[in-house]
Order: structure tokens, then C-alpha cells, then sequence
């Protein structure tokens, strides 16, 4: 026990588990694998994380807020920087690995997570914070790169070049009618990329 300056005393707890978070979230996907995030429970990630209920509640208030985090650290590691300093392909790039990412499992947790966050913007709010504003931000980078190098038209609005490829990946990952396969990804990404090219001047 330590004293402040005003000789009050400063009661100092168990120090948490940095690690802990991570293995909650590492817990969370395995579990994701064989069921829906509807049928889990706070007590199964708790017994499979090997902590407690009032552990888990320190840190999330809900599943769907360990999930949200669990994606937004999944999306760190998986859908990278674009390692090509051309635009194109550094648009390329970041086209096909957004997709490879919300391929399979991820797009159906993101799809169930963002269906009840229409009734809980509190949720929507953390998922726009923490995936899509940073993930158009890193968009806009690339797009305004392409610009100022003549690759890309400067008459078409940052927004609406973002939308014009990450609408229907989204779509494909949330409605599921159709597979976010690589013959799509390589499609829409020549698509966007002969849409927004710059015609070189005569």
C-alpha cells in the first residue's frame, strides 16, 4: 500500500490480463465455426477462454461487442497496406484482399452482427469506427494518389468511387446470392479500374 500526497491511501488490485482480450477473441471465431453467433453464450467463451463471466463483462457488455473487436483485429492482420506504390495495382490490391477477407465465415458474422445493429447504434457506431471510416480513409489515400499521378479521373467523388467497388462486395457478403469467389474479386476490380482510368489526353 502506497500513500498520495495528501497521505489518502492507494489500494493497488490484481493487474489484468493483457492477454487476455486476445484469447476471447481467438475463442470467439473458433467457436463461430460450428455455430451461429445467435446460439452462443457468454458461459462458452468464458469455459473455452478458460476465465470468468464477471472477467469477460469488465471488458464487453455484450457478444456482439467481442465480436466487432474480434473482426476488427481479424481485418488488421488480413486485409493489410497495399504493398505496390502504383496506384492500380495498389487499388488491386486492396480490392481483392477487402474480399478474400469477407469470404466465408467472416461475411456471415459481419452480415448477423450488422442485422442487429439497425436497433443498436451504439454497435453500428463501433463498427463504423473501428472498420469502415479507417478502411475509406486508407481508400481515399490510394484514390487521391491515383489522381494527382494522372492514373485515375479526377472528376469523380471520393465516396462515390469507394461505393462503386465496395458495394457489391458487400452486398455478395451480406445477401449471399452470389460467391465472393476470385473470378469476382478479378472482375470488379478491372471494372472499377477501367471506369475511374484517365484517358490519356491526344
Amino acid at each position: 500500500m502506497q500513500k498520495s500526497k495528501k497521505n489518502l491511501p492507494v489500494y493497488r488490485g490484481r493487474p489484468r490480463n493483457t492477454n487476455l482480450n486476445k484469447e476471447i477473441t481467438k475463442v470467439l471465431w473458433q467457436l463461430l465455426e460450428n455455430k451461429s453467433l445467435a446460439e452462443l453464450t457468454i458461459n462458452e467463451i468464458a469455459l473455452k477462454a478458460k476465465t470468468t463471466r464477471p472477467a469477460i463483462y469488465r471488458r464487453w457488455s455484450s457478444i456482439e461487442e467481442i465480436c466487432i473487436d474480434a473482426f476488427l483485429a481479424e481485418v488488421e492482420q488480413k486485409v493489410p497496406t497495399p504493398t505496390s506504390n502504383h496506384p492500380p495495382d495498389a487499388l488491386r490490391e486492396y480490392i481483392l484482399s477487402l474480399i478474400k477477407f469477407l469470404s466465408g465465415q467472416v461475411g456471415k458474422v459481419i452480415a448477423e452482427i450488422l442485422g442487429r445493429a439497425q436497433v443498436n447504434q451504439e454497435l453500428m457506431g463501433k463498427f463504423h469506427d473501428g472498420f469502415l471510416k479507417p478502411r475509406r480513409n486508407h481508400a481515399r489515400q490510394i484514390i487521391r494518389r491515383g489522381q494527382k499521378s494522372n492514373h485515375f479521373r479526377s472528376d469523380i467523388d471520393f465516396d462515390l468511387l469507394i461505393d462503386l467497388y465496395a458495394g457489391p462486395i458487400y452486398f455478395r457478403a451480406f445477401a449471399q446470392h452470389a460467391p465472393l469467389n476470385d473470378k469476382f474479386a478479378q472482375e470488379l476490380a478491372d471494372t472499377v479500374l477501367v471506369a475511374i482510368k484517365k484517358e490519356k489526353s491526344k
